[in-house]
């Protein structure tokens, strides 16, 4: 569908550097930002080629919106997406939907299970997860998963390291793996270990692991005080996929087979960003074009209850 007009609440880097430039690609068009400094919010509407500005409560209203997207702080995702859900538009907040499973389900509760709401995982919608699906039945019996997930410390001033504001590596970045992990394993954890390194009142380093049924386990480290890596194994009884970014991916990145202690088999990742492809799917289903996949209403709880697992456990 070409020509679906958003609302963007919210101007985080996020919106700018990856939301704006994959929904203009896709044929969107950005016609009001939300905001409650409406003069700051002016000067990033005309550098992001937004067409205005408006309160929150306006935007997610307007008469010419068909879809929202949430890029406000993680505490405030629940009720501005309930809100903005309420209007009947199709809304895409980022992750983690909720800050925990209760904030979480305080959403869900509101929504029936095909609700256009979705969670901003995209790289379900990367052709390379689809490829890594593929060949699951090439490793033989999956039983472990090793993923990454860090990047250097931002500064003390970022919300990442505001604990009110639902900051820290596991929910930033650790989620991602997380979500990785119960899309491959097609399950829900079962059991879960951490180690936490807080900082600022959140934690700057996570390192978990759940088990799933079946002897399947995800083993994955989230940290924001290190060089950025996504990097991750995918193992199985006959052998392994390679993926250097599985999230994210960019030309440049590949995914490896190997088996026998050799590489067998290497793609290279399509360009094409992986909020492309995201935002194509919800504006197809606007369009009928094709049915949701991947809706809040069916995979959000169960990435926000692994999530409390691992902050429990962690102590």
């Amino acid at each position: 569908m070409t020509g679906t007009r958003w609302a963007v609440l919210g101007s985080a880097n996020i919106a700018a550097k990856s939301f704006l430039p994959a929904m203009r690609d896709a044929g969107g068009r950005a016609v009001v930002v939300g905001s409650r400094n409406a003069e700051r919010a002016r000067g990033w509407a005309d550098e992001n080629q937004v067409d205005r500005v408006a309160s929150y409560d306006e935007a997610i209203n307007a008469d010419d919106v068909d879809a929202i997207y949430i890029a406000l702080p993680n505490h405030e995702h629940v009720p501005w997406a309930a809100k903005a859900a309420a209007t009947g538009r199709a809304v895409l907040c980022e992750k983690p939907l909720g800050v925990d499973l209760p904030d979480t389900e305080k959403l869900l509760r509101t929504l029936d299970a095909n609700a256009l709401v979705w969670e901003a995982f995209v790289f379900p919608f990367h052709p390379q997860t689809d490829l890594l699906r593929s060949q699951l039945a090439e490793l033989g019996e999956v039983r472990q998963i090793m993923s990454e997930f860090t990047f250097s410390p931002p500064e003390e001033s970022n919300i990442r390291w505001q604990p009110d504001l639902g900051g820290g590596a596991l929910r930033d970045v650790g989620c991602y793996c997380v979500r990785l992990g119960r899309l491959l394993f097609d399950a829900e954890p079962e059991h879960a270990a951490a180690r936490v390194f807080r900082l600022h009142g959140v934690d700057a380093d996570t390192d978990g692991i759940l088990d799933f049924a079946g002897e399947r386990r995800l083993v994955f480290s989230a940290s924001m005080r290190r060089p950025f890596s996504t990097a991750t194994r995918i193992i199985g009884t006959d052998g392994e996929l390679r993926v250097s970014n599985p999230f994210h991916p960019n030309a440049g990145d590949t995914v490896q087979r190997w088996a026998d202690g050799r590489m067998v088999e290497e793609w290279a990742a399509d360009g094409k960003p992986a909020f492309q492809y995201g935002v194509e799917h919800i504006q197809a289903v606007l369009a009928g074009e094709t049915e949701p996949r991947h809706l809040a209403g069916t995979d959000a709880g169960g990435n926000a209850r692994a999530l409390d697992m691992i902050i429990a456990a962690a102590g």
